[in-house]
């Protein structure tokens, strides 16, 4: 009986208004049907080629939707022939994967953006990592590189990439080249500087299984500043180990003035190189591993901005012999001694990564 009464109602109110409102109680006065929602849309009848070809006597502006028809169409009936409803504004088409490059613990894909933006300039692209699906990001309408960071060393990538514009996320690419991330070695340009020591067992700073280690800094900060920062004193700063540079360059500052630069341990904290503010002074046996690799730091310093070790200079360590020395060494020999803290030395900062 409910049925009855509620199908008369419905009958009453489409006869009496000549309109039909779904989940709103004012439809349209330009609508024979308005229907009003955020989380549904109107799905119209799905069906095969063949049976839309079976429709008899279809009525001009009938629509359906075509499953098996250039995977999947909109089509309508003008009054003569049955036409598709074309998409001018869409998801991009996919883009060309490049080359994948190896690095430390990442890799960075290149990618050529693909030849239709569906109608909407694509806002980024993302590289996506197999096995792992980890992911990297760039944010531009273009060509470009993306970076892919949380990577596995010694493990084996290939990458996908795709494009989202406003309406969606593209087809992913084509696979790229398969890549190990491997460790970083002596001469890599890396972390703002130059690698030239690789930690081993005993070393502060080793962990087992993983890679650190030792970057110098692209350029002397200074070529003649003293040790100590007015009167010389303990800073109890001993410490000569690989590693130790560090603690060193904290003990010196605590007590000689935090960030000052007119002293070389201060001076070398206060080094920001590559973006990165946790530069130090070496210590006596850190400084002796840059001398020792000195050409390669040279080197490549020089192809990134930066300029060679003076041989005709000493330069200081972190590493104090009591409250008056302090120990350097000469890049023309590689001779290390202790010398009065007030004495002028160069200074190349370090960081450990």
């Amino acid at each position: 009986m409910k049925k009855i009464i509620l199908i008369a109602l419905m009958s009453f109110t489409a006869l009496g208004y000549a309109q039909v409102g779904i989940n709103t109680n004012n439809p349209d006065a330009s609508a024979a049907l308005d229907i009003a929602s955020t989380t549904k849309g109107l799905l119209i009848p799905r069906m095969t080629n063949a049976q839309r070809q079976a429709i008899s006597n279809p009525a001009a502006g009938l629509q359906v939707f075509v499953t098996d028809f250039d995977g999947g169409r909109f089509m309508f009936y003008d009054g003569t022939e049955w036409g598709t409803l074309v998409f001018t504004e869409k998801r991009p088409n996919a883009p060309t994967v490049g080359t994948a490059t190896a690095g430390f613990g990442q890799a960075t894909v290149s990618f050529t953006a693909p030849s239709s933006n569906g109608g909407f300039t694509i806002t980024s692209y993302t590289a996506t990592s197999s096995p792992g699906d980890i992911t990297g990001t760039l944010s531009q309408p273009g060509s470009g590189d993306i970076v892919v960071t949380g990577l596995t060393n010694a493990t084996a990538y290939t990458f996908t990439v795709t494009a989202t514009n406003a309406i969606g996320t593209s087809e992913a690419s084509a696979t790229s080249n398969s890549v190990v991330p491997a460790a970083q070695q002596v001469g890599d340009f890396y972390g703002g500087g130059v690698v030239f020591y690789i930690f081993v067992s005993g070393d502060a700073g080793y962990v087992a299984g993983e890679t650190h280690g030792l970057i110098a800094a692209v350029q002397d900060q200074n070529s003649g500043i003293q040790w100590n920062n007015g009167s010389l004193i303990t800073t109890g700063a001993t410490a000569t180990g690989v590693g130790r540079g560090s603690a060193n360059t904290d003990a010196i500052i605590s007590v000689q003035g935090a960030t000052e630069t007119s002293y070389a341990a201060g001076l070398a904290r206060a080094y920001n190189g590559g973006g990165y503010t946790d530069w130090y002074l070496p210590s006596k046996n850190e400084l002796n591993q840059m001398f020792l690799n000195k050409a390669t730091i040279n080197t490549i310093a020089a192809a990134n901005g930066g300029s060679s070790f003076s041989t005709t200079i000493n330069y200081w360590s972190s590493t104090e012999n009591g409250w008056n020395n302090a120990w350097y060494q000469y890049f023309a020999d590689g001779g290390q001694s202790d010398r009065r803290k007030h004495n002028t030395y160069g200074v190349r900062a370090v960081r450990a990564f």
